[in-house]
């Protein structure tokens, strides 16, 4: 799982985006909540464990929820993107979705698409880009209706 994020976000960077550092105080389960993990799920989610001696950064722009279901381990996790300009943004998004020639489908105000090949769901919606992941370690695992209902309950708070 976190091997996919970080693939998106060196895609991300790549593409010369601004980091979550331009986002002074920011912290993904602050959007993306254990209740809405647990619905996404299916069942109980709890949070990484934090490391009590590291210092928490200001900015923390990954999420992860884990949990079980069928007794094999799964999990949701959004990570948070944040470009300089819509523009520059759109144009990432758009070469990002060429890269995996998926269609692209709207959810609410937002434009998105599901990545078979990396399992998840990335969404664009005005300087903000997010990508959703639920299910299983490997992208094969992963749920794309789970991913597009999260995705969908995270746009409204976009």
């Amino acid at each position: 799982m976190r091997t996919i994020l970080m693939m998106a976000s060196v895609a991300l960077a790549a593409a010369g985006m601004a980091s979550a550092s331009a986002q002074e105080g920011f912290d993904a389960c602050d959007v993306f909540t254990q209740a809405e993990a647990q619905k996404a799920l299916g069942g109980a989610a709890e949070a990484e464990p934090v490391n009590p001696k590291a210092r928490k950064p200001k900015v923390i722009p990954t999420c992860t929820w884990w949990g079980t279901k069928e007794g094999k381990a799964v999990s949701a996790a959004v990570t948070f993107r944040f470009g300089r300009t819509e523009a520059e943004l759109q144009r990432a998004f758009e070469d990002e979705k060429l890269k995996f020639q998926t269609k692209p489908m709207l959810i609410g105000d937002g434009m998105a698409f599901w990545s078979a090949k990396q399992g998840v769901l990335q969404l664009l919606k005005g300087r903000t880009w997010i990508v959703v992941a639920v299910g299983g370690a490997k992208p094969s695992e992963r749920d794309a209706e789970a991913s597009k209902k999260l995705a969908e309950v995270l746009e409204k708070k976009l």
